[in-house]
């Protein structure tokens, strides 16, 4: 019967070791857990974050590129306009030499 007794009481020393351990497992699990959520929380608070700035960007290339568009036809227009104007004074200045020449040539034969 004593030896019964000290393997009931060694028996229950057992199972309250294994239940405290239990009980320390389920704290630490429940803080693991917290933990968890909190990093989803800040990890899903980064992202939202991260989309908001890739929007922005986005906006902001699309804007760009509208400028540059833009600028670019601004630039081919006032290059066409100089190459226009170029052409006129090369006609023109073409026109006043051979003028010119004509004006000597016939001074001279005037005045011989």
């Amino acid at each position: 019967m004593e030896k019964l007794k000290g393997e009931a009481q060694a028996n229950k020393d057992h199972m309250l070791k294994y239940k405290e351990i239990t009980q320390v497992n389920e704290v630490a699990l429940k803080q693991i857990e917290s933990a968890h959520e909190k990093f989803k929380a800040e990890a899903n608070k980064l992202r939202k974050s991260l989309e908001d700035e890739i929007y922005f960007l986005k906006g902001r290339v699309s804007e760009l590129e509208s400028d540059l568009v833009s600028k670019s036809t601004k630039v081919t227009s006032t290059v066409s306009g100089k190459e226009k104007a170029l052409s006129s004074y090369d006609r023109l200045s073409k026109v006043v030499i051979s003028t010119a020449t004509d004006v000597i040539y016939s001074r001279r034969y005037v005045s011989l």
